[in-house]
């Protein structure tokens, strides 16, 4: 099967599928340790988001550029790095055995991969996730609730409907379609991965879904 063809049948089981469950409680007490190393989300754009890198371009946690805009960042500094060069491990990932057993499925198309964090007021305005730097290669995401659920920590519309999330379960979701975040408490912990999508990711999709 082409990715092209793997593509188009995703597309037709849904644009929001829930993937497998994971130890939210045991991750935010791995993360503890990292207090201190959360960097401002979008420094350009501050609005009380935070990340903290699990992958990123030297392995480090200053977040540059793995917590930026990358079309802005490539922009500013004539460069073309793109989600699937923010690949080496931080610490973060290193020294938590939880989140290394929810990566393990998804290792060979992973790129960039970090915690969000939206405090009080913090959010997403409404957007596209779509790969501005190269149209010839498919990014797919998957996000994962950590601290946070739909309803009274934080509001994730997806297109015009607010998604009934749970804690401790990974979602894939069609980030070509408009979608926004909203918290309304501080904390609010999300897991984001980028992933380069082929043939085999399609398979791997398929083995970790949830039927509902």
């Amino acid at each position: 099967m082409s990715s092209t063809h793997a593509l188009s049948r995703l597309h037709t089981m849904g644009d929001w599928l829930e993937m497998q469950d994971f130890n939210s409680t045991k991750l935010l007490t791995e993360i503890e340790q990292f207090k201190d190393d959360w960097k401002p989300y979008n420094v350009k754009k501050p609005n009380n988001r935070w990340g903290l890198s699990i992958t990123s371009l030297d392995g480090k946690l200053s977040g540059i550029p793995d917590l930026d805009s990358l079309s802005e960042y490539n922009k500013r500094h004539n460069t073309e790095i793109t989600n699937h060069d923010i690949n080496v491990y931080t610490d973060v990932y290193n020294t938590s055995t939880e989140l290394q057993k929810i990566i393990e499925p998804w290792k060979p198309w992973l790129g960039r991969c970090h915690y969000l964090k939206l405090n009080s007021g913090g959010f997403f305005p409404e957007h596209y996730d779509i790969n501005k730097l190269n149209y010839e290669y498919e990014d797919v995401r998957l996000v994962g609730f950590v601290n946070c659920n739909s309803n009274d920590t934080m509001k994730f519309i997806y297109e015009d409907t607010v998604m009934n999330v749970k804690e401790g379960s990974l979602y894939y979701f069609n980030a070509s379609k408009r979608h926004s975040v909203f918290s309304m408490s501080d904390d609010c912990i999300m897991l984001v991965f980028c992933l380069k999508f082929d043939a085999k990711l399609f398979e791997t999709m398929i083995d970790q879904y949830r039927l509902p």
